[in-house]
C-alpha cells in the first residue's frame, strides 16, 4: 500500500505508518490529515497562502516561507528557518540552528545544539533557549520570556527582553537602547534532575573560562545582576543597571 501524501503549496511529502511511530518515540506529536506537515528523511518546505497545522521532521531542515502560519515546528537533526513576517507556534531542534528573520512571530524558540539568530523586529511570546550555541539578536527583537544557554555568546542589540537572561560559561554583550527586565545571571551548574541544562553545562564546562560580561552606553537592566562564579564585568558609565551580586563593577 503506498504511504499518504500530505501537500502544503504544492509540495508533497510521503508519511508511512514507521515514520509515524518514530516521530511518536521521539517525543514529536504528528499532525492530522489535512492539518500539518510531517517527514522522516526528508525537508519541509512550508509555502503557499493557507494557514497549516504543526511541521516536523526527524532527519531535514524545515522552511517556512515568509508571511506563512503555521502550528509548532519541530525538528530532530536539521535546522529551522522562519521567514520574514511569518508567525508559528513553538519551534524546536536538537541538532541545528534556528533562524527568525525580521518581524515574524513564534511562541518560543529551542535548540541543543545550534545558534539561533533572531532578525530585527521578531518578536517571541516566550523563551528563548539553546544549549551549545550563540544567540544573535537584532535591533527591536522582543522576547516576553528567558533568554538563556549554557555554551556561547549572546549578542543583543537595541532589544527588549522581559524575563532574565542567564548562562553558565557563554560572553553576554548588551548593546546600546538594549533593556532587560529581568536582571542577568552566569551560574554555577546544578546536578538535579529538575535542571537538565545545569546537567548539559556540568559535564561541558569545568570553569575554566571567565566569562566576559559587557553593558554597552544607554542599555538598562533592570533587576538584580547575580553571578555565582567569575565573570570579568564591565559596565558602561552611561547605562543603568540593578544590584550586583558576586561580581566587582568595571566601568567604562
Amino acid at each position: 500500500m503506498n504511504a499518504p501524501l500530505l501537500r502544503h503549496g504544492g509540495v508533497g511529502v510521503a508519511v508511512t505508518v514507521p515514520a509515524l511511530l518514530a516521530l511518536s518515540v521521539l517525543g514529536l506529536t504528528a499532525p492530522a490529515w489535512g492539518d500539518g506537515l510531517t517527514s522522516v528523511n526528508g525537508s519541509v518546505h512550508v509555502e503557499g497562502s493557507s494557514p497549516v497545522g504543526d511541521v516536523s521532521t526527524v532527519n531535514g531542515s524545515i522552511d517556512v516561507d515568509p508571511h506563512e502560519q503555521a502550528g509548532a515546528v519541530h525538528a530532530v537533526n536539521g535546522s529551522i528557518h522562519i521567514g520574514a513576517d511569518a508567525s508559528v507556534g513553538p519551534v524546536s531542534t536538537v541538532n541545528g540552528r534556528v533562524t527568525v528573520d525580521a518581524h515574524a512571530a513564534a511562541a518560543s524558540l529551542g535548540t541543543v545544539n545550534g545558534a539561533i539568530e533572531l532578525g530585527a523586529g521578531a518578536h517571541i511570546a516566550g523563551a528563548v533557549t539553546t544549549v551549545n550555541g550563540h544567540l544573535t539578536l537584532a535591533d527591536g527583537v522582543d522576547i516576553a520570556g528567558n533568554l538563556s544557554n549554557v555554551n556561547g555568546g549572546m549578542r543583543l542589540a537595541a532589544v527588549h527582553v522581559a524575563g532574565s537572561v542567564k548562562t553558565h560559561s557563554g560572553d553576554i554583550y548588551v548593546g546600546a537602547g538594549a533593556r532587560i527586565d529581568g536582571g542577568i545571571g552566569v551560574y554555577r551548574p546544578r546536578h538535579d534532575f529538575d535542571d537538565w541544562l545545569g546537567w548539559i553545562g556540568w559535564f561541558g564546562d569545568p570553569h575554566q573560562r571567565v566569562p566576559r560580561i559587557v553593558i554597552a552606553p544607554g542599555a538598562v537592566v533592570a533587576g538584580t545582576l547575580h553571578f555565582e562564579r567569575p565573570v570579568d564585568l564591565k559596565v558602561s558609565r552611561e547605562a543603568k543597571i540593578g544590584r550586583v551580586e558576586g561580581a566587582t563593577v568595571v566601568s567604562f
